[in-house]
């Protein structure tokens, strides 16, 4: 990229800017962080009060109370709608020299947004340091104006500001490091990658073309830029089973479509549930919900996803996605002797959404049933079995069938024998019999002596019971009454 000289600074100053790629390329590779939230404010109709603003994402050291402090005319800009830069990704710089990104804020509809601002310009100002009252200042100490919104950098081809906008939206490689806001390590790679592209042609960036072609030549150039002129879909479906529901421990396949390559997408799926890539997607990776498809072009690709659920009920699938736009970068400048810085809007920007859900049946109810065998059944039966012991009916011991002399007339009541009449005379008492078990009864009914009805039972040492006559009399008196009872 040819930059106009007009804009360029002595070369004494370039080169001290040259110190921060050499930062870039040492370090440690580490994971790409999700946006920061920086401290919300509350939504006024008025100007903001003075306030301490909140740190920008993965900051690593503690910037110092005036780096942070929105008072005086720092507030003003900030009032204003401009973004007002704090500090630098390191505590290297001095109050007046920041190494960049920068750390800045600005207000998004009522909240005090602090987002890194990634410089564009490789030789030119950050114009983004403070002098010991917190006026901005540039590398000289000289006050600077307020850092207003800019629609971008004049320098730029349209193909590099799409570029420029997909590095700070997604995570790249710079020799391994993977490139991102949430470390120093990490935006170091995100700058020296947008420097690849601002500042290629750049004399002082000679030495490090090597660096650029290695991770991010002209074809990752060209594949980026088809990306961000495609039109993004995202789209998520039901595949098996296409309709109905499965039983606890199958699993169901959802199909996701999408031209967003190499791109996170965020993957949820209900509590409960397990969810993996299936089937023939070796373009595809799912780390935690993180779901990274690779590719290019406008075609999108299928990615089958595999849910299982232990229980019955219904399960949902949710993929949501910020589609790459070069409208979701804000641009900012000092003036034409400073840097034109891109931040990476994380509030405007709408997701995109698709999901999907699939119906498990609830496990059969006798299941429960089967596993209550619970002993209680001897536990209930056992003192119900034992309760023979209810001698509530005396047992009558053989003796001697004595005849019931009423008290008048006279006349013996004899024992009534099976099958034999019943006498019309006086018998004589028998004489005691030996005790002997009672035999079973035979013959016709017997009849009582006023021709109701008599019952006659047997059983284990019983004798005879005559239930047609009930006794009403006293033992103490020897004296014994009958009494009919009909029935």
């Amino acid at each position: 990229m040819t930059v106009s000289g007009s804009r360029r600074r002595p070369l004494v100053l370039r080169l001290s800017l040259t110190a921060a790629i050499a930062v870039t390329v040492a370090g440690s590779s580490v994971a790409f962080a999700s946006p920061a939230v920086s401290a919300p404010m509350p939504v006024r109709t008025a100007a903001a009060p003075a306030f301490t603003a909140g740190l920008c994402e993965g900051t690593e050291y503690t910037p110092s109370e005036q780096m942070l402090d929105i008072s005086g005319i720092r507030l003003d800009h900030f009032n204003d709608g401009n973004i007002v830069p704090m500090y630098g990704t390191t505590d290297r710089g001095t109050s007046a020299a920041v190494d960049a990104p920068v750390c800045g804020v600005r207000d998004v509809d009522g909240i005090a947004k602090s987002e890194w601002m990634y410089c564009t310009d490789f030789d030119l100002d950050p114009c983004a340091g403070v002098d010991e009252n917190g006026l901005p200042v540039d590398k000289h100490n000289d006050e600077m104006g307020a850092t207003v919104p800019s629609s971008g950098n004049p320098d730029l081809s349209a193909d590099d500001l799409a570029v420029i906008s997909w590095l700070l939206q997604n995570p790249a490689k710079l020799d391994g490091v993977v490139s991102g806001n949430g470390s120093e390590d990490a935006r170091s790679a995100r700058q020296t990658l947008v420097w690849c592209v601002s500042d290629y042609d750049n004399p002082l960036m000679a030495d490090f073309k090597s660096l650029c072609d290695r991770n991010i030549g002209d074809d990752e150039r060209a594949r980026i830029v088809e990306i961000m002129n495609v039109t993004q879909t995202l789209d998520l479906v039901r595949k098996t089973p296409a309709t109905g529901t499965l039983k606890a421990g199958e699993t169901a396949v959802f199909t996701l479509n999408t031209n967003m390559y190499r791109k996170p997408i965020n993957v949820q799926s209900s509590a409960g549930t397990e969810l993996t890539v299936c089937g023939d997607n070796a373009k595809a990776t799912l780390s935690a919900n993180q779901l990274t498809v690779d590719g290019r072009g406008d075609a999108p690709t299928a990615v089958d996803l595999c849910l299982t659920a232990a229980d019955g009920g219904d399960y949902s699938v949710t993929a949501s996605v910020i589609p790459d736009s070069v409208e979701n970068l804000h641009w900012n400048t000092a003036g034409a002797q400073c840097q034109v810085f891109a931040s990476f809007d994380t509030v405007r920007p709408a997701l995109m959404n698709a999901s999907a859900s699939v119906g498990y049946a609830a496990a059969p109810t006798t299941t429960p049933a089967t596993t209550t065998p619970a002993t209680t059944t001897p536990a209930t039966t056992t003192p119900a079995t034992t309760t023979p012991a209810t001698p509530v009916v005396p047992i009558v011991p053989i003796v001697p069938i004595v005849p019931i002399v009423p008290i008048v007339p006279i006349v013996p009541v004899v024992p009534v024998v099976p099958g034999a009449p019943v006498p019309s005379q006086p018998v004589a008492t028998p004489a005691a019999p030996a005790p002997s078990a009672p035999k079973p009864a035979t013959g016709p009914r017997p009849v009582a002596i006023d021709g109701g009805a008599a019952e006659q039972n047997s059983g284990r040492n019983v004798a005879v019971a005559v239930t047609g006559l009930g006794l009403v009399g006293m033992a103490a008196a020897g004296a014994v009454a009958l009494r009919r009872k009909r029935s």
